[in-house]
């Protein structure tokens, strides 16, 4: 069975696990880390809504984004992960508590693919979590195949906006949470508070609420709410790292 035909068998049966149920109320998700759901003052990452969470490398997006897979498995709740970059890493998932069997992990080739795939998940009713790492990775069909330099100016950022503002549509209409991992973009000349995320004003436009994190020395992960259409709370606060165990789940 090629990559593609597992994918498409995901799917149809992911469809039929989702037949007949009722679109959940909007509602949150909870992170499972005490500070960062007191900090959003809604206790968690709401659902039908997208959700971006940024930072250097090492900064403990990946290990939070599988800390939240695990807690939404230990509620019942149905969770997958589009691997744009494929480097899932399913033995450190596991190590974080992640029940490997249930999670739906599939690899796009394409933007345009991993953006159809994330509306069929959604769409399926059987996930209540789904994770894209990382949205800095999402290039489009035609820039793959095409010479460098020869896709021209500014198609990466309209097929983002493209299929963002149909996948904004097709979240709220599932009540999924929809969570893109980023990569921080150091803008020159500029100090921390003005690091931004790479792939452009699209995906800044269409979160609902975007952490930055950082390394804070020490064991310890600082996180920034930038925004918060959820919630209407910025605040920020630190994560303490446990070798081989993630984030401290409790401050």
């Amino acid at each position: 069975m090629t990559e593609r035909e597992r994918q498409r068998a995901i799917l149809l049966k992911l469809a039929r696990l989702g037949d007949g149920v009722q679109c959940r109320p909007p509602s949150i998700i909870p992170t499972g880390l005490a500070a960062l759901d007191a900090a959003l003052g809604t206790g968690g990452l709401p659902l039908g809504a997208i959700a971006e969470i940024f930072g250097s490398s090492g900064s403990g997006k990946t290990t939070l984004a599988l800390q939240m897979v695990r807690r939404a498995q230990s509620k019942g709740a149905g969770a997958a992960w589009i691997d744009v970059d494929r480097t899932f890493d399913p033995t450190y998932a596991a190590s974080l508590g992640v029940a490997l069997a249930p999670l739906v992990v599939v690899m796009p080739e394409s933007a345009e693919e991993a953006f159809e795939l994330a509306a069929k998940l959604a769409a399926s009713q059987a996930v209540s979590l789904l994770i894209v790492d990382p949205a800095a990775a999402l290039t489009p069909a035609v820039e793959l195949n095409a010479a460098i330099g020869s896709s021209g100016p500014g198609l990466h950022g309209r097929v983002l906006a493209s299929g963002l503002q149909k996948l904004a549509v097709a979240v709220a209409r599932s009540g999924v949470a929809l969570v893109f991992l980023n990569q921080t973009r150091s803008r020159m000349g500029a100090g921390a508070e003005a690091d931004t995320s790479a792939g452009g004003a699209s995906l800044k436009l269409y979160a609902a609420v975007r952490i930055a994190l950082e390394p804070a020395g020490a064991g310890q992960v600082r996180f920034r709410i930038l925004k918060n259409k959820a919630g209407d709370v910025y605040g920020r606060g630190e994560l303490r790292w446990i070798p081989g165990a993630g984030f401290a789940e409790t401050a």
